[in-house]
């Protein structure tokens, strides 16, 4: 499958900080900041039961054919989610998104800051309640969570608990 620019769909990346640690989701859309906002109020807060202390710092957006993010207002700048400090040892832990848009085009993002990671790192449909909230958030999204082909992808209905090997190594001694 050839490779499509990164820049092929407009783009908005929500920054937040849990765990000490700033990250990025970048999400691709095209709705207003409001709207964006709004959805991942509705996501992490289905995931707030499940996360560590977790601030929405600043939105970034950026139109198709550009690579620049300006910020935008879109409502969760300084909202607060979940709970406890957490320690340097679950600083790597996430929970990952999965889909794949009709074009073929794999789709994902990840949520850091996760609490538990599931038996065998993979919560199934009923597994856990507040998953199964934060999944309906991209699946049932019209103009956001698309992927890369600007198709709106079928996301899974299971979220994978992961360990970044980013901060793994970061960690270590």
């Amino acid at each position: 499958m050839t490779p499509l620019p990164v820049d092929n769909t407009p783009r908005f990346k929500c920054f937040y900080t849990s765990v000490s640690h700033q990250h990025v989701t970048t999400i691709r859309g095209s709705s207003s900041p409001a709207s964006f906002g709004s959805q991942m109020d509705v996501l992490f807060t289905a995931l707030s039961p499940i996360l560590y202390a977790t601030s929405v710092d600043k939105v970034e957006y950026a139109p198709s054919s550009s690579n620049i993010f300006n910020p935008v207002t879109s409502g969760i700048e300084g909202n607060t989610y979940g709970s406890g400090a957490g320690s340097t040892a679950v600083a790597p832990y996430y929970y990952d998104f999965i889909g794949r848009s009709s074009g073929g085009r794999r789709v994902r993002f990840a949520i850091f800051g996760a609490t538990i990671l599931g038996l065998d790192y993979r919560f199934q449909p009923g597994e856990d309640a507040n998953i199964d909230g934060a999944v309906l958030v991209p699946q049932a999204s019209a103009l956001d969570f698309l992927a890369i082909d600007g198709i709106k992808p079928t996301w899974y209905s299971y979220v994978n608990g992961g360990v970044s090997a980013y901060y793994q190594r970061k960690n270590r001694p």
